[in-house]
């Protein structure tokens, strides 16, 4: 009599067993890979805000020193958009902090600094 040829039940449970850890890993990868992807995508959309934030200083001037906070909507999410004018020693001169964040989330966001003119 032939012995039938195949896996033990111990060599399946193992290649399993295997399986499991690598997917588990891949897994995990995949995890982080999308959630740096998200925090890239939130950076880039949070710095273009800013930019145009400050841009549009420049071509309009400043305004009085003081905080002044507005909500864009920009790559289908909404941002509050903080502007922080300062006077400095020159007095056409405004120092301007631009700060972004997403409505909805808890991220540092992004900020950026500038001289502009005051506004006349």
């Amino acid at each position: 009599m032939t012995r039938a040829r195949g896996f033990t039940l111990l060599e399946v449970m193992v290649a399993l067993a295997v399986f499991a850890v690598v997917a588990a890993m891949v897994q995990a990868t995949l995890q982080r890979h999308v959630h740096n992807a998200r925090m890239l995508e939130n950076r880039a959309l949070a710095g273009w805000l800013a930019d145009t934030a400050l841009a549009e200083l420049q071509l309009k001037g400043a305004a009085r020193p003081g905080i002044h906070e507005d909500v864009r909507e920009q790559g289908n999410r909404r941002w509050r958009v903080r502007q922080d004018i300062q006077a400095t020693a020159e007095p056409q001169m405004r120092l301007v902090r631009v700060r972004v964040t997403e409505l909805d989330s808890d991220d540092g966001g992004t900020e950026l600094t500038g001289f502009v003119r005051a506004a006349p």
